[in-house]
């Protein structure tokens, strides 16, 4: 007898979300800093200003989230997936043609709309459904490919702009949107695997596996601390890592050429790739909170390094550390979100959290952009960044500790 939990099917659906996770987060999100410099030199604003249109983006995108599981019920997972492709590649491509501010704008609030429905909400919603065992891992392997799309296509991008203009690139970058969202397409897979006949990966039906956290768990509550916690920690951690945008127009300020600040952006993105790959296995290991506070830890010293050194192999060096802020924002947020809340309770918790992070991202783009407009430097948002990490410490130490007390 087939077995109908460990198919090539449960990888299909994995290459799928890898695709579309790529395309929602690796493009629309994590190389966007590449056109900050030219365009807003080439529109005579400043760079915050320009920035705010990502920053709408994301805001696009957190509102989008929560009315994304709604709209995957009502619609089915591949019409939405379609839905929100054609307006995400489309609003990119008419970038190409804007010429004032408030059209960039509108066209990123409709791209940040598109993408919320094949982002991080219904990625995570299709990965939980799809795999009982290995989930951390999958997750891992899925959410990595938003930094290895943005390592790839961020030296790629500034070519295309050094080369053929910053609107030509526009139209590429819409193209290749559309591309990675193919293989939700082409291949047939449905949100819950038991309608199409199969079973989570892993899952026995003889098997019913309790855990003792989830029998002790209380009900879940919005207004519970260890909630309130996780999405005040989401939030400044995507605020922290979207700094990794601001990379090539900080190498031009300390004195850099362009390409050293693309190669930076793709550093980040490398260490963005390495912290969300390791940190599935690793929280199968030693537990979500302890590896999420050690990428925190990095996260900081890669600050430091920033501040303090000017040469371009520490600065690249700096850069590889400071990706592990990512590995938090996604992966180590959605572990966290499952350690606390479990499976049962991830569908009500995650929407919410996932849109605190959009808008603490959301925030961060154009925040950066204006502490450099008002400064002249970008060292001051380091030394922001390295308080909120501070924080974000005392957040999940509270957090532990509030649900210690609840279980009590």
């Amino acid at each position: 007898m087939k077995n109908k939990s460990k198919t090539m099917r449960h990888w299909m659906v994995l290459i799928v979300c890898c695709g579309l996770t790529a395309s929602s987060i690796g493009l629309c999100v994590n190389v966007v800093g590449v056109f900050y410099t030219p365009v807003s030199e080439s529109l005579g604003i400043l760079r915050g200003t320009f920035a705010m249109q990502s920053t709408l983006t994301m805001s696009g995108t957190a509102v989008g989230a929560l009315f994304a599981p709604r709209v995957i019920e009502k619609w089915g997972i591949k019409r939405a997936i379609g839905s929100g492709a054609l307006l995400a590649a489309l609003s990119t491509i008419l970038m190409a043609f804007a010429n004032q501010i408030p059209v960039f704008y509108v066209l990123g609030i409709i791209r940040g709309l598109g993408s919320s429905l094949f982002s991080f909400v219904p990625v995570t919603m299709i990965i939980n459904q799809w795999f009982h065992q290995k989930h951390g891992f999958a997750t891992s392997i899925v959410l990595s490919f938003s930094g290895i799309t943005g390592a790839v296509f961020s030296p790629v991008l500034t070519f295309c702009i050094d080369t053929f203009g910053w609107r030509n690139a526009y139209i590429v970058m819409g193209i290749i949107i559309f591309v990675f969202c193919i293989p939700a397409f082409i291949c047939r897979f449905t949100f819950d695997p038991r309608e199409d006949g199969y079973l989570p990966y892993g899952f026995q039906e003889e098997e019913v596996v309790l855990h003792k956290a989830d029998l002790r768990r209380p009900l879940f509550d919005y207004r519970q601390w260890t909630f309130i916690a996780l999405l005040v920690l989401s939030i400044l951690v995507t605020l922290i890592a979207q700094i990794t945008q601001h990379f090539p127009g900080f190498a031009e300020a300390i004195g850099h050429g362009s390409q050293v600040g693309a190669v930076m952006l793709s550093a980040g993105m490398m260490g963005n790739i390495f912290s969300k790959l390791i940190m599935g296995s690793l929280c199968d290991r030693l537990g979500a909170v302890k590896v999420v506070i050690g990428l925190i830890t990095v996260n900081m010293f890669s600050m430091v390094l920033l501040i303090t050194q000017s040469s371009s192999v520490l600065l690249m060096v700096a850069a590889f550390l400071f990706g592990s802020a990512y590995g938090v924002a996604a992966v180590g947020v959605t572990l966290l979100t499952r350690h606390f809340f479990g499976m049962e309770n991830y569908g009500k918790a995650y929407p919410l959290i996932s849109f605190g992070a959009n808008f603490g991202g959301a925030f961060a783009l154009s925040l950066v952009g204006y502490i450099y407009d008002f400064t002249g430097s970008y060292y001051y948002a380091f030394c922001i960044g390295l308080a909120l990490n501070i924080v974000n410490l005392l957040l999940i130490w509270s957090a532990v500790m509030s649900q210690k007390r609840q279980l009590n």
